[in-house]
Order: C-alpha cells, then structure tokens, then sequence
C-alpha cells in the first residue's frame, strides 16, 4: 500500500505535459503490438462473426416476414374452421348435382381468401362426404385417406400442422397448413389444406446477400434460390445435434467439401406445437478470407501513419494546452489576490474555456456582490445610526415616566374633587395616551391598540377645541389578527389636526378608513382643513422618498412613518399624500395584507 501511495504521489507531482506525453507514447505503442497480435490471430474470427452478425440480421427479418405469412395462413385456418357454414355446406343430403353446385355457390369463402391474400398460393378441403368434388371441395376417398399426411392431420386432432406435399390437382409441392375440420359435433368433416406462394417466398428472400434456405423440421427444404434442391433434405444440417433447440445457434460443418459455417434460425410457426422451420444462411469460410492479408498490410501501413500523425497533433496539443493552463493560472491567481480585472474570456470552448469563462463571471459576480454587501453596509449602518437617535429620543421623554404618571392622576383626582369633570377626562386620556406611547418598543403591536391610541387623541382634541372638530373611525375589515409597527397613525393624525384644522374656519373634519383590497391593507386619513398648495404638495412629495432626513421641520412625522414602512416592508408600500387648497388632505396608508405576529417578524428579520 506505502508502494502504490508513493508511485500516486509520484505521478501526481510530474507536470501535466509530461504526463500527457508519457501517456500517450505507453497507450499507443502498447496497443500496436497488441493490435499486430490481434490482426494476426483474430482476424479470421472478426471477419466470421460480421459475416454471422449480417447474416443472424437478415435472417431475423426473414423470420418476422415468413411469421407474418404463417400467421395469415393460420388466421385463414381459424376462420374456416370456426365458421359454422362449412357444416351447413357438408352435412345436408342433396339429392341431384344441381343443389350441389348451388350449394357450393353459396360458399365463396375460398374465391374472397385468395383473392385478397396473395401469400395463399390455393385452398383445399378433402371432406369426408361423397359427394362431387371442384377445385376446392375434393372427395377424400381411400387412396387419400391412407396418405400420411391426411393420417397426419387426423392425429392432431384439429391442432395445425405442417408439411410439404403435392397440391390435388396440380401435381406440384407446396409448404401447406394442414387441419382436420370437425362439426359442433364433433364429426369429422375432413382435412384442410392451404397451400403457401411460392412467389411470395422468392419475393421476401431474394435481397439477402447470401442464399437463405427454408426446412421444414430438419428434414425437407421447402425454398431456396437453387430450384434443384426443393424437396431434398438439407445435409448440412444433418449432423446438427440441436435439431429439437430453437432460436439461433451457429453450425461448423463442411458442405461440398468446402468448410462453412452455417447461421441457423430456427422457430415454432404459430399454434403449430411439434413442427419447426428452420432459415439457414451458408457461409463459405474461404470465400469470407479472401482479402484478410491484404487488408492486415494495409492496416499496418494506416497505423504507422496515424501514428506519425497523431505524434505530431499531441505535440502541438501538449503546447497549447500549457499555454491555456498558464493563462488560467494566472487569471486565478489575480483573483485570490483581490484583483477581479481579468479578461473575459480565452480562445477555445473546450473545458478549459469554459472554466475560463466560469472563472471570470465569478469574478464579476464577486465583485458585485462586493459592492452590494458594501452598500447594504452602509444602509445597515445608517438604520441603526436613526434606531440609536429615535431610542436616545424615547430615552430622553421617558425621564422617570413614573413620577409623570403620579402627578397626571393626582391633577385628574383634585379635578374630580373639584367637580370639573371634564378637566378630569382630559388628563384621564392625556394619561393614558403617554402611558401607551412612552411603553412602546419597535416590536409590532397590534392595530387595534393603534386605533385606540389616535381615539384618545382626537378625544382630548375634541375635548379642547370642542364641537370645533368632529372625527369618524371606519372599519370595514376584520383587524384583530393585524399587526403594525407603533405610531404610524397618530403622527399622520396629528398633522391632520395641527396643519390642517387648527387654522380652519368653521367644524373640522377627520375621517379615518381602515379596508382591504386585493394588495393591502388600506388605511386613509382624511380632514377638511386648510390643504397643501400645489408647490408645497410636491416638495413634500419629493422629501417623503429622500434617504436622508429632510431638512425642513415641517412634516418630519410624515417622512418618519413613510421610511420606516418602505424600510421594513418594502418599496411597494408607503404613504400617498393627496391635497386641494381649501378643501382637505387625504393621507392613504399602503401596508402589506400580513396577519399574526409572525409575519411581521419575519419582516422585521428581513
């Protein structure tokens, strides 16, 4: 093991062009001496086993073609024999030839069959009935009757079977689907014959390359190009010892004194249970070696070559290879330094360049994200610059709250004592107001506890100025699951009444709607105060969406709330100010449609 350790440590510290050279020199003069070696003992059987490999493709073409026709004869075979017309045709007494010939008229089944099926050379039945015969009807009389074939078929027992006999009246042999046909109940009423083209045989297997024979069982050869061996046993097959195996096997054998090897295929037709056919290619072994040493030679000479060639192309890859690696190297060596200028990209799109070009958008994207970690930085930074100043601020009001609270009760106790109850209420809600202000954090609070903190607002400004201002809460959603930072509303509120009311001739108005629609969560504060000019509505337009405070007093409430929802929640959401001179000030609310506490403080994490 500390062998094998040390050579990998070894190789791994050689340069990657002397590896590729070594490499190179061991795979290709070892394969060329495992190469001659090959060419000069195996050629014989490369060039054997393509010609089988041609020949086993033919011959499986040849076998789903002589399939298609044995299943076209056995489906014919099936229909006659299912067909109850055959026993109407058979089994009745006719009493001259006329009704015979009428009734034979009235079977055309035999015409419609080879007619329209092309592979079906005839059809034939030897019925059992004597009665005149024509061309397809034929009385089985005792000489048939003691034919092997017709023997044959009754053995079966209406199973299919094959055999190579004579047509009846031509006197010429055929391959032929023989069945015995019985009645519904079960009497015989002859044997079937059906007979298969010749010419269809010649027309499936005259493009294969070498000569096909068919056999029927190891016995007969029912097709072939050479006309003169039809019907004569095929020899070469006859020291087979796999005559009962099917499917393809490989014979080594000799046929006319000649060595060949024999590629056989052998295969049940359909429903056909004990008979076989076999498709049997021959190929001459000399025939096939004809050209082998020369082509040896040749190979030879196209080595060497290709070896001078590829000598030649390595050396020019192992150079341009380094050459890339180096460019690659030093790209990547700038980047780990920090320097992220570096081309975008080499000549080539192997992996080389590629990793190149990967390597440069990685950069790139470093150094963006550089740059937004820097600015993100700097927002950070800012946000808790203005978190630390508004908590110093809520510090700074908070100075012993207890003692303010103590002093506010005992003022609304010596009102009540004094009967001025409604100097009493006033400090009851000034009281409660603070308490809630002063105790809030930035945590969300839930809208609900907002509301009620702008009602005692408005409740001590109607207090103070009387049947001078009216106000309106609208709520036409559910808001008990909402959730908002603190003091959004009161602000917003505050101005309504100090810009816009204070200075009002006549009642003022403030209406506050809280809805939903298909994106927010809506809230409009509405007064029908004094209004913005036209030139006042756009700088605070314009101040609301700077990032810096701005630098006006006026409507810092304002710009507050709207960059602390912008700031949690997102850019989409903020406020909207809408105004006419003289006749109020609208200020809509945009909040995201977020319930629970959960939601919010995820936003608040965002």
């Amino acid at each position: 093991m500390n062998i094998l350790k040390k050579v990998f440590t070894n190789l791994t510290d050689i340069r990657i062009r002397h590896k590729l050279l070594g490499i190179f020199i061991v795979v290709t003069l070892v394969p060329i001496v495992l190469v001659s070696i090959y060419l000069t003992y195996g050629m014989r059987e490369v060039v054997v086993n393509k010609s089988l490999n041609e020949t086993h493709a033919s011959i499986e073409k040849l076998e789903m073609r002589l399939n298609t026709i044995f299943n076209r004869a056995t489906n014919i075979a099936d229909l006659i024999y299912m067909n109850k017309d055959m026993e109407k045709l058979l089994l009745p007494t006719y009493e001259n030839n006329l009704e015979i010939y009428n009734a034979y008229n009235l079977y055309p089944i035999f015409d419609e069959y080879l007619k329209y099926y092309n592979e079906i050379e005839n059809i034939q039945f030897f019925m059992t009935k004597d009665m005149i015969t024509n061309s397809y009807f034929i009385y089985a009389d005792d000489e048939v009757t003691r034919e092997n074939w017709y023997q044959q078929a009754l053995s079966k027992k209406g199973y299919i079977s094959w055999i190579y006999k004579k047509d009846h009246w031509k006197n010429q042999k055929y391959l032929t689907l023989t069945r015995a046909v019985y009645s519904s109940n079960n009497v015989l009423l002859g044997v079937l014959c059906v007979y298969i083209s010749p010419d269809v045989l010649d027309e499936i297997s005259k493009n294969e390359v070498y000569d096909a024979y068919i056999s029927l069982n190891h016995e007969t050869i029912v097709h072939t190009k050479s006309r003169d061996l039809i019907g004569f046993e095929p020899t070469f097959l006859r020291d087979s010892r796999e005559k009962d195996r099917l499917g393809n096997y490989v014979l080594d054998t000799n046929y006319h004194d000649e060595e060949v090897k024999v590629n056989v295929l052998s295969f049940h037709p359909v429903k056909a249970l004990e008979d076989s056919i076999q498709i049997s290619t021959i190929i001459p072994v000399k025939d096939v070696m004809k050209e082998p040493n020369q082509v040896l030679l040749k190979g030879f000479i196209v080595v060497i070559g290709c070896i001078l060639i590829s000598i030649s192309l390595i050396v020019l890859f192992i150079r341009t290879f380094d050459r890339r690696v180096n460019l690659l190297k030093h790209a990547m060596n700038k980047v780990s330094k920090g320097d992220f200028e570096i081309k975008k990209q080499i000549e080539g799109k192997d992996e080389i360049g590629e990793v190149y070009r990967e390597l440069s958008i990685t950069a790139e994207s470093i150094k963006k994200l550089i740059n937004e970690v820097y600015i993100h930085k700097i927002k950070e930074e800012k946000w808790k610059r203005k978190q630390k100043e508004s908590e110093f601020k809520m510090l700074s009001s908070q100075i012993n709250p207890h003692f303010l609270y103590n002093t506010l009760e005992m003022i609304r106790m010596k009102a009540f004592m004094n009967n001025d109850v409604e100097v009493a209420n006033i400090v009851k809600l000034l009281s409660k107001m603070m308490r809630s202000s002063l105790e809030r954090t930035d945590q969300p609070v839930p809208l609900e506890s907002e509301i009620d903190i702008v009602t005692r607002y408005l409740e001590i400004q109607k207090l103070r100025f009387g049947e001078k201002i009216e106000y309106d809460i609208s709520i036409t959603c559910d808001i008990s699951t909402y959730k908002v930072f603190p003091l959004l509303l009161q602000p917003i509120v505050e101005n309504s009444v100090i810009h816009g009311l204070e200075n009002k001739e006549g009642r003022g108005e403030v209406e506050i709607i809280v809805s939903e629609n298909d994106r927010y969560l809506v809230i409009e504060i509405n007064d029908n105060g004094i209004g913005i000019t036209d030139s006042v509505l756009k700088k605070l337009r314009l101040r609301l969406n700077q990032p810096e405070d701005p630098s006006s007093t006026n409507h810092i409430g304002l710009y507050n709330v709207h960059q602390r929802i912008k700031l949690h929640y997102g850019e989409e959401f903020g406020l909207k100010v809408e105004s006419t001179r003289f006749q109020g000030t609208t200020v809509t609310m945009n909040l995201p449609l977020r319930k629970g506490l959960d939601n919010d403080e995820k936003s608040i994490n965002h």
